[in-house]
């Protein structure tokens, strides 16, 4: 029966110890493609620039890395009435940081938001899909949700922590990008040729290889250099629903369109109509993945449980050593 007890103790500490050091600093669900796959994604950049009704040229300067904004995506819909919540507490954060924030609506099955758009839904499914799934039971899409610099999500608009919501978002804000940004800069403009076409120029100066510290501290894998997506934001900054049946009437940062840019730095580009005004803005981010490989560790020079860190280790054998005593 003690050996039952002492299994079951060891079972749970050393599970406990892992969730701890995963959620220390956040109270966000880390992003996941799939349970069980060894990876680490995010998204970086946020170079924007305005093109007012599509017409106006525009170009940003080489902008370093420490000057790249935090990347909010956030998940909401003109009748939801909590996601205001959510929104709010992104703009209390943007009144001393700086924040890019991006706003999907929903598009499949919905007939109540005339902002959603299938390229929007498309990429919050592929890339946010089942972490939003797990924290919300089982939906991919359920507004509000916010996800940080690609890399924590956080599901509802009630805070997670003992705080207010957006003390939560900030612990993830704070974190910054998993992969080391130093010595970067990206550029980005537009070159227009009439109301709804012209060229995307980019660019993104990096000096060597993006790689990354193992993040599970695992003798067993080692990272790979991680791979870079340029994706183009076409935002409208303000875009009025006076049927909005949230009460906004007036809705903030609503991606218009989504596209993969050329890998040569330059791509074509047809505008989506604008909804009313002349607010349009590009928005540059980079996508970027890093999946882990596994290292045959059998030959492992401690020999004993190589994938659990050395604290957890020693707890376990003190908790085996108590149980022995008391035979």
């Amino acid at each position: 029966m003690k050996r039952v007890i002492l299994l079951v103790m060891l079972v749970l500490f050393s599970g406990l110890v892992k969730a701890e050091s995963e959620q220390a600093t956040t109270d966000g669900s880390p992003i996941i493609s799939e349970l069980d796959i060894m990876e680490k994604k995010g998204t970086f950049g946020g170079i924007g620039i305005d093109i007012g009704h599509g017409n106006l040229s525009n170009a940003s300067f080489d902008v370093p890395s420490e000057s790249w904004p935090v990347i909010a995506e956030v998940y909401t819909a003109t009748w939801c009435e909590n996601c205001l919540d959510s929104e709010h507490a992104v703009s209390e954060l943007a009144t001393n940081r700086s924040i890019e924030s991006l706003h999907y609506h929903r598009e499949y099955s919905e007939i109540r938001d005339p902002f959603g758009t299938e390229v929007g839904d498309d990429r919050w499914i592929e890339r946010f899909g089942p972490t939003n799934s797990r924290a919300t039971g089982g939906l991919e899409r359920l507004p509000p949700a916010v996800v940080f610099n690609g890399e924590w999500l956080h599901s509802g608009s009630v805070a997670k922590g003992s705080g207010t919501l957006s003390d939560d978002y900030s612990l993830s804000v704070d974190l910054g990008s998993s992969l080391s940004l130093e010595g970067m800069t990206a550029s980005l403009s537009w070159e227009n040729w009439d109301d709804n076409n012209g060229t995307v120029l980019w660019s993104l100066s990096t000096p060597g290889s993006l790689t990354m510290e193992d993040i599970w501290n695992d003798e067993c894998s080692n990272p790979t250099t991680a791979s870079i997506t340029p994706i183009l934001y076409v935002v409208e900054e303000i875009a009025r629903d006076e049927n909005g049946s949230n009460g906004l009437e007036y809705y903030p940062h609503v991606i218009r369109d989504i596209h993969i840019l050329s890998e040569d730095g330059a791509s074509n580009i047809t505008l989506p109509e604008v909804w009313d005004g002349e607010d349009l803005r590009l928005v540059l981010a980079f996508d970027w993945e890093m999946n882990f490989i596994e290292i045959d560790c059998s030959e492992n020079e401690s020999g004993f449980l190589p994938s659990i860190s050395a604290v957890s280790t020693l707890l376990i054998l003190s908790l085996a050593s108590i149980v022995i005593r008391k035979k």
